[in-house]
């Protein structure tokens, strides 16, 4: 009997101990639930502000990672210099420049540019050709001259050297000399000079000529003496003429290139210096 009521409390200690283990176990199961749904609430809201966010992320994701190079002229275009561009004379090709003065409180007849005289002469760029430095024989080509200073500043000096005739039609000159004209009108450009934002600044923008050319260019035949920007040309007469440009070779590698015949920032007429890179 002793055995007996041994066997049946060990029976009973181990029905006790089993209960104990599976209630253990279920109450941390339920307990695990609850933390993971617990977990779960706080995560969502989370998600729900990163995914409100996003919108305004999107753009800096769509943007390049690296920063755009800045724009060059090559890569910048304008109407108003395109349609310019295209009035502009080729090498070879007369061109006919036409301008006009006005007195003060003298009525104006029509809109005209001024170019330092009044009527027409027209103009005809017989040839363009690129030297070397060395081959340039004229006064300027000396150790202390300012074409020997800026040659030293460049990376590569040349010569450009320009044939042109010039045809007075009717011109003459209210300001002074009645048929006296200046060689400064010609001066070297670019499609940037163009460009109206370059334009309107004349104190901010440096011109393309001024960039890569002396400011001194060989003009010849000129006046007696010291007069040496000047030319006479009688209404009728025709005259030969060379000029010569000191310049920076990467000039000529400039997007359209071109002699502007202007006596000041605003460009009105020009003749195309194409090819001459090459």
């Amino acid at each position: 009997m002793n055995k007996k009521a041994i066997i049946c409390t060990v029976a009973i200690l181990i029905l006790l101990v089993g209960a104990s283990v599976i209630y253990f176990t279920m109450y941390r199961s339920s307990e695990t639930e609850t933390e993971n749904s617990s977990s779960m609430s706080v995560v969502e809201p989370e998600s729900s502000n990163s995914q409100s966010e996003m919108p305004s992320e999107s753009p800096t994701e769509s943007e390049p990672q690296e920063s755009k190079p800045e724009t060059t002229s090559s890569e910048i275009g304008s109407p108003e210099a395109d349609a310019l561009i295209k009035t502009f004379a080729e090498i070879g090709e007369p061109y006919t420049l036409h301008s006009r003065y006005y007195n003060q409180g003298e009525a104006k007849t029509e809109d005209a540019p001024w170019l330092g005289w009044d009527g027409d002469l027209e103009l005809c760029i017989t040839d363009a050709i690129v030297k070397e430095y060395e081959e340039s024989d004229i006064k300027y080509n000396s150790d202390s001259s300012i074409w020997a200073r800026y040659a030293s500043d460049f990376e590569d000096p040349c010569i450009l050297h320009v044939e042109l005739s010039l045809k007075n039609v009717d011109a003459e000159n209210k300001n002074g000399v009645k048929y006296k004209f200046n060689a400064n009108m010609f001066v070297l450009s670019a499609y940037e000079d163009l460009l109206p934002e370059n334009q309107n600044n004349p104190e901010g923008y440096t011109t393309v000529g001024n960039y890569y050319s002396a400011y001194e260019t060989y003009f010849d035949p000129h006046g007696p003496g010291d007069d040496y920007w000047s030319f006479e040309l009688q209404p009728g007469e025709t005259q030969n003429f060379t000029i010569e440009f000191l310049i920076d070779r990467v000039y000529l590698s400039q997007k359209d290139s071109f002699l502007a015949i202007t006596p000041g920032r605003e460009i009105f007429y020009g003749v195309m210096l194409r090819d001459l890179a090459k």
